[in-house]
């Protein structure tokens, strides 16, 4: 085998490997939260169709306290303010739209962190601090009594 083709070879599994240990890395979830930072209710469909339910959420026991968020099935959602009403809630996919890293929500700041490039979002998903040049993408949130839908 020459020097080149086994630098080619060599080469694709070190950065096969080097990106599965920053996308693991880069998932660990941020540990300013309070115990209620992953799980959930996890009815519902994963799909990603207009109308579908991609995550569910039992407000009785999930979400109770301001600033209390939930991360599952690629799904970020925080409480902003009390009340079980959509306003009191702020919903987007997980996923910083500068590479698809996974975010994480500081309590500490009231803000998301993408912790491969220090990209920041503020609490409405908005860019603060760039390499990101788009904010979070959003998702819609219905309440019916206890029951939060984020589609």
């Amino acid at each position: 085998m020459e020097r080149k083709e086994f630098l080619n070879k060599i080469s694709g599994g070190l950065a096969f490997t080097c990106v599965a240990c920053m996308m693991a890395a880069c998932s660990k979830d941020d540990s300013t939260g309070s115990g209620n930072n992953t799980g959930g209710n996890t009815g519902g469909n994963t799909g990603g169709g207009t109308g579908s339910i991609l995550l569910t959420i039992n407000l009785a026991t999930q979400l109770l306290a301001v600033n209390d968020f939930v991360s599952d099935k690629g799904i970020i959602i925080v409480r902003k303010a009390a009340g079980n009403v959509v306003s009191s809630f702020a919903a987007f996919v997980n996923a910083c739209p500068h590479q698809g890293v996974a975010v994480t929500f500081r309590k500490s700041s009231n803000d998301f962190y993408c912790s491969a490039h220090g990209s920041t979002f503020s609490i409405t998903g908005a860019v603060v601090v760039s390499p990101a040049t788009s904010g979070l993408s959003a998702r819609t949130v219905e309440i019916s009594g206890t029951t939060l839908n984020v589609k």
